[in-house]
């Protein structure tokens, strides 16, 4: 089933071999209240529609990245859809540099999803589940608590909670940051972060024990630049940080009803996973599990802990029946 999404403004997406692009997929832009344009793209499903899955990448990806998750749930049953962050692939973003991830307020990510709810998720068919990676958790977890309504359940791959960053490293880093809001600088890379390079090296990476998936996202990086986001601002870092401190909240966290499964791994490097366990322990329906031999793109790891993962958010969705 496919339901033809009015788009603002045409888009497209970026092909490499081995990367086939979903048959079927729909691509396009939608324009957001400050006149950004962002890209989102709908993936029918193969055979009968049992629902919609809203996939929400991480910080840094974008929907090319995804072609192959897409594909694994597409042959469940579901229609895919996937919302593009502002400044992520090919959407419009806030920074003076296009490489350089700037936001002066880290909810303006839900209220660009506000603003494409109508247009692009609510016409496709119920019920509407979430899957979100990383930073996508973050947003898709503060998306739930204002919006109860939107998912019947929330699955999570190593959710951006909180950073595992020693507390006298993030002093400094908090008054680093303050001090070049002041100064007006706020977008200007971070120091304590470093930029990225692309397509980096497979063997030493920190999200991946499978090296071939990550050079398959390093060659999208280098095959057009526009995907490449190669580091955050001091602006980005302060407002994600001020986000993750106010989702931790037991207040906040027990008025979420939406049943909500948290995917951590055992390798992980980039998030701090005793904020998983926290966010469980506060939410109103949480479950999770730990998956062995993991970093944290468990779905672009090697194929026996993708597919576990995979395998367990489609359990979790079949119980929300």
């Amino acid at each position: 089933m496919m339901v033809k999404i009015k788009w603002d403004a045409p888009s497209r997406f970026v092909e490499i071999d081995g990367n086939p692009v979903p048959q079927g997929a729909d691509v396009g832009m939608h324009k957001m209240r400050d006149g950004k344009m962002l890209r989102g793209a709908v993936f029918p499903s193969e055979g009968e529609t049992r629902g919609t899955l809203v996939l929400m990448t991480g910080y840094s990806e974008f929907i090319e990245k995804y072609f192959e998750t897409i594909g694994d749930f597409t042959r469940l049953g579901y229609l895919v859809v996937m919302p593009e962050w502002r400044g992520h692939g090919l959407s419009d973003g806030d920074g003076r540099e296009p490489t350089r991830l700037h936001l002066k307020d880290f909810d303006i990510n839900l209220r660009d999803l506000e603003d494409r709810w109508e247009k692009l998720i609510a016409p496709l068919p119920k019920p509407h589940v979430g899957l979100a990676h990383s930073m996508g958790g973050q947003i898709s977890l503060r998306a739930v608590q204002a919006h109860p309504e939107w998912l019947a359940g929330l699955a999570q791959c190593a959710p951006m909670h909180r950073l595992p960053i020693p507390a006298p490293l993030m002093a400094i880093a908090k008054t680093v940051s303050l001090f070049y809001r002041l100064l007006g600088k706020a977008d200007s890379w971070n120091p304590l972060q470093g930029q990225a390079v692309r397509p980096g090296v497979a063997e030493t990476n920190d999200v991946t024990n499978d090296f071939d998936r990550f050079r398959r996202t390093g060659t999208l990086y280098v095959s057009d630049p526009q995907l490449q986001v190669n580091g955050a601002s001091l602006g980005w870092f302060a407002t994600a940080d001020k986000a993750m401190a106010d989702t931790r909240r037991p207040a906040f966290l027990q008025s979420i009803a939406t049943p909500l499964f948290i995917g951590s791994a055992e390798e992980e490097m980039l998030v701090d996973n005793k904020a998983h366990t926290h966010v469980l322990a506060h939410v109103q329906n949480g479950s999770g599990k730990l998956f062995k031999a993991g970093k944290h793109e468990l779905m672009m790891e090697k194929d026996a802990v993708r597919e576990a993962f995979i395998a367990d958010v489609a359990a979790f969705f079949d119980r929300l029946n």
